[in-house]
């Protein structure tokens, strides 16, 4: 024990070994690990076990996420476990359930304005219905994911409120400035994350007697990660849900935590150094616990939180927000050649780390992450088409950064035409292509019956509530029949996700090789020897000939390939013998 937590010291020692409450706070970390350590039960130890000789276990074949709000998808955890069976059967082996904890009272950015890190939101369930899930999911194979916001808690959080009373302690787990010009100083190199509703970085707290840092909305206040014990509360945090039995932690807004004044407070070496110190406190107490860094930056800014280059263990996950986006450039443009040049760049070594794939999520599509390999100008271009100007999709632009394409918001199907045989055939070619891409896939609520944009009088002022529906079960058990406007959605979702199972070479750590630099076609190679599968996807408007001579097989039609690969096509061939 003494030598593993010494690797946690040695990464945060050049942090905070200048601070005074270091040599304190030191011993409440070793503490805290301790005490976790040995409080782990013995089903969950077992399951470190068998992870441990499976590092990447996200990363198989049929592991395929899910993500979801609860009260929107079953209304509450109980609801959430009567669902297993209809999303194991869809193929799902991993639930991501977006945040669950006790949010601020009233607005609480879709939860992510965490009130009380350690309590569910009563109209959810409790503490023991999130056991009750974790052990359900373990019993079916499955795993549960988990947010944990790193960043900033509600203004409501009993720390925000002490602060607000005078505590100088909780003061210092916030960011707060006295004077005016110290502000703007800092304000001066920050980008702005909602411009439009929540311009600055910084809001006025006369309580405080100045300003505290809110890079997001007002009522969520930036912890200040400068101080040993925001780190030791929140690697807390993580260790008493990893108990619970939740099997991997989404770290929100990762980049954000440290701070330097001159920077632009984002990606910084020490926030990479403060990812690492939490695996490595995880690694003592609960090593079959992943982490997944949601870093929505340009992908040289992601690798850093999954591959640190000097081979430091940081998180095992990270969202490859930069292949999602290409990947609707190339439906927009018909051009797959920045898909290809992304996946043949981001090939990663370690054998515990993995990309996590997908195609929408709870929030927008943020084109910035394309920055330097898509121009401006082209990117602005697409965020219009995604909006019906001149294509097919019917999404909305959402606010960006100053001087960056403004990002997409709405529902999957919305963005690739609603409904009929084409848009069918778009989310065929999309969804087959990011499941054989290498990394762990994670499909989002509604998507895989066909579900539109939703538009709710009683949302917040916030345009992603747009793909923020509640799960229509009519039409989800109507096509679980074969009837309706989801049916053939689903069924083309389960026939992949089913197929994708059985092939070795999707496995997240396969060989990977981009092959030729045809127009419109993307071809990837997965696996290796007799494993071996080969993507191929026509995003072009012409057709192109099959890239390989001999006689191939499609693995998802179960059919020999022709020679002429049709526009919107997409196979996973596999060679004859």
């Amino acid at each position: 024990m003494t030598e593993t937590l010494q690797s946690v010291f040695d990464l945060l020692e050049p942090l905070y070994q200048g601070h005074p409450a270091w040599p304190v706070e030191r011993d409440r970390i070793a503490a805290a690990v301790s005490a976790a350590a040995e409080a782990r039960s013995p089903t969950l130890r077992a399951l470190d076990a068998d992870r441990a000789a499976h590092p990447a276990w996200f990363g198989a074949p049929e592991m395929v996420g899910y993500s979801f709000y609860v009260d929107r998808f079953a209304g509450t955890l109980a609801g959430l476990r009567q669902r297993l069976p209809w999303l194991e059967a869809l193929g799902i082996r991993l639930l991501h359930p977006l945040p669950m904890t006790l949010g601020q009272s009233e607005h609480s950015d879709g939860g992510f304005a965490v009130a009380d890190y350690r309590a569910i939101e009563p109209a959810l369930g409790s503490l023991d219905d999130v056991r009750a899930l974790a052990a359900d999911l373990h019993d079916r194979g499955m795993a549960l994911a988990m947010d944990c916001v790193l960043n900033h808690t509600a203004r409501d959080h009993p720390w925000a409120q002490a602060a607000l009373a005078g505590d100088r302690e909780m003061r210092g787990y916030y960011r707060i400035f006295d004077a005016a010009d110290d502000v703007a100083a800092w304000e001066r190199d920050l980008d702005e994350v909602f411009p439009d509703t929540a311009p600055g970085n910084f809001t006025h707290e006369p309580a405080l007697g100045g300003w505290v840092w809110t890079s997001f909305y007002p009522f969520q206040w930036d912890l200040d990660w400068s101080n040993p014990a925001v780190f030791r509360e929140m690697l807390d945090v993580l260790l008493f849900w990893s108990n619970i039995g939740v099997d991997a932690f989404r770290l929100d807004s990762a980049p954000y935590l440290w701070k330097r004044r001159g920077s632009v407070s984002r990606n910084l070496p020490e926030t990479h150094r403060l990812v690492a110190a939490l695996r490595a406190g995880l690694d003592i107490a609960a090593p079959g616990v992943a982490l997944l860094a949601e870093a929505i930056e340009r992908t040289a800014d992601v690798l850093p939180y999954i591959e640190p280059q000097d081979g430091t263990r940081a998180a095992q996950l990270a969202y490859h927000n930069g292949v999602m986006a290409a990947l609707w450039v190339a439906l927009a443009t018909g051009d797959a050649a920045i898909v290809g040049d992304l996946v043949r760049d981001t090939v990663l070594i370690r054998p515990d780390t993995a990309w996590l794939t997908y195609l929408r999520c709870h929030d927008d599509i943020i084109w910035s992450a394309l920055n330097g390999r898509v121009p401006a100008d082209a990117l602005d271009r697409i965020s219009d088409f995604y909006t019906g100007a001149g294509g097919f999709g019917d999404g909305r632009r959402f606010q960006a950064r100053p001087g960056a394409a403004a990002s997409t918001v709405g529902m999957l199907a919305s963005l690739v035409g609603t409904e009929g045989p084409e848009a069918l055939g778009r989310y065929r070619l999309l969804l087959a292509t990011m499941l054989a891409l290498p990394g762990m896939p994670m499909l989002y609520m509604g998507d895989e019956i066909g579900l539109p944009n939703h538009v709710d009088p009683a949302a917040p002022d916030d345009a992603r509530w747009l793909h923020r529906p509640p799960m229509d079960w009519l039409r989800a058990d109507g096509a679980e029949e074969g009837e309706g406007a989801g049916a053939a959605w689903l069924a083309l979702t389960k026939w992949l996700l089913a197929v994708r199972a059985t092939l070795p070479a999707f496995d997240a750590k396969a060989a990977t090789k981009v092959h030729g630099e045809v127009p419109g076609l993307l071809v990837v190679s997965r696996g290796s020897g007799g494993d071996t599968v080969v993507l191929i996807a026509n995003f072009g408007a012409v057709p192109q000939v099959f890239p390989f001579e001999g006689r191939w097989q499609d693995a998802i039609e179960d059919r020999p390939i022709e020679r002429v690969v049709a526009p919107g096509t997409v196979l996973w061939a596999t060679r004859c013998v």
